[in-house]
């Protein structure tokens, strides 16, 4: 099935209908219309076609309608509907990820101040383990920002002041993996902005994520190493209390038993960890530096995880694991 490649326009079309919608105070309104005279000066400046094809205005109404329908079903549907609406706002954020980073940032601007943002973090609160593995899920789609681009979305930081740390962190303990696979993942994605890093970190996170590292699966272990490891960038605050909490033991524990993945990246994430002289010296990054140090952390764990996917006999296949090798 092709992937959907919105336009500009259909940008512009998604934006409209949202503050239409949802833009329910003068700071929301003002906030919207600052995104939407961005776009228009972008497409503008592009000199697009001003014969827009029938198709393209399709795709336009389509983008527009289902972002309408999504919030409506948030703020007033039932629960399966609001599952549903999560689950649809998440591929969403996917494709227009996809589609290009100005279709990216736009839409997430257009949720943002749409007013989606309190209702995910509403659902991180439900007493269903599902529920809140698809808040999470869709706040992890949300969070990604373009790897082709030095420049950080914004978005992390809206969501980590909407108050969805705190309840993310508590799903890390959850007896339901699923659940704790999908928190890992929003906070390890959020932790690349770096008010967000100290956001999560104060919120407690490193001592669930280090019992992860410990007793989770390994493809949980893997995550779990990859949210601390994230935290530690730039940030010797954490990496100082990550050593008093012996994760230096942990990590070296990992180092010898289990799947060759997991022990390679446990033995190069202590090494780092234990080398205290080398933290102190580095020089300390300026945001974008942060984000950018981060962003590659996060997404050399991301292939770590696609390899193990991949290695078809699991795990505690040494022999798989080594013709998997890249």
């Amino acid at each position: 099935m092709r992937p959907f490649r919105p336009s500009r326009c259909a940008v512009l079309a998604l934006i409209a209908a949202a503050a239409l919608a949802a833009a329910e105070t003068s700071e929301a309104s003002a906030r919207m219309q600052v995104e939407i005279d961005a776009a228009a000066g972008s497409a503008a400046a592009a000199a697009p076609d001003p014969r827009l094809n029938e198709h393209m205005m399709g795709l336009a109404a389509e983008m527009s309608d289902q972002l309408t329908d999504i919030m409506a079903s948030l703020q007033h549907g039932s629960d399966s509907a609001r599952d549903a609406a999560v689950a649809r706002l998440g591929q969403l954020s996917i494709a227009t990820a996809e589609a290009g980073r100005e279709q990216a940032r736009m839409f997430r601007s257009a949720v943002v101040v749409g007013g989606a943002l309190p209702e995910l973090v509403s659902m991180l609160g439900s007493e269903q383990t599902r529920r809140q593995a698809l808040a999470a899920e869709a706040i992890h789609t949300l969070a990604i920002d373009d790897p082709t681009s030095d420049a950080d979305n914004f978005h992390s930081l809206e969501i980590c002041q909407s108050g969805a740390v705190a309840p993310l962190v508590a799903m890390l303990s959850s007896t339901d993996e699923a659940a704790q696979a999908a928190a890992t993942g929003a906070l390890s994605c959020l932790a690349e902005n770096p008010v967000c890093q100290q956001m999560i970190a104060g919120a407690g996170a490193l001592a669930p994520l280090m019992k992860l590292t410990q007793y989770g699966s390994d493809m949980g272990k893997l995550s779990a190493m990859g949210a601390l490891d994230v935290l530690t960038v730039n940030n010797p605050l954490v990496q100082q209390e990550l050593l008093t909490a012996g994760a230096p033991k942990l990590l070296s524990g990992l180092e010898s038993m289990g799947a060759q993945l997991l022990r390679e990246q446990a033995g190069s994430f202590g090494a780092r960890l234990r080398d205290e002289k080398a933290a102190a010296a580095a020089p300390k990054l300026d945001e974008a530096a942060h984000v950018r140090a981060a962003r590659d952390t996060r997404i050399k764990y991301d292939g770590l995880r696609q390899r193990a996917v991949r290695m078809m006999q699991g795990w505690g296949d040494e022999r798989s694991t080594h013709r998997s090798g890249r």
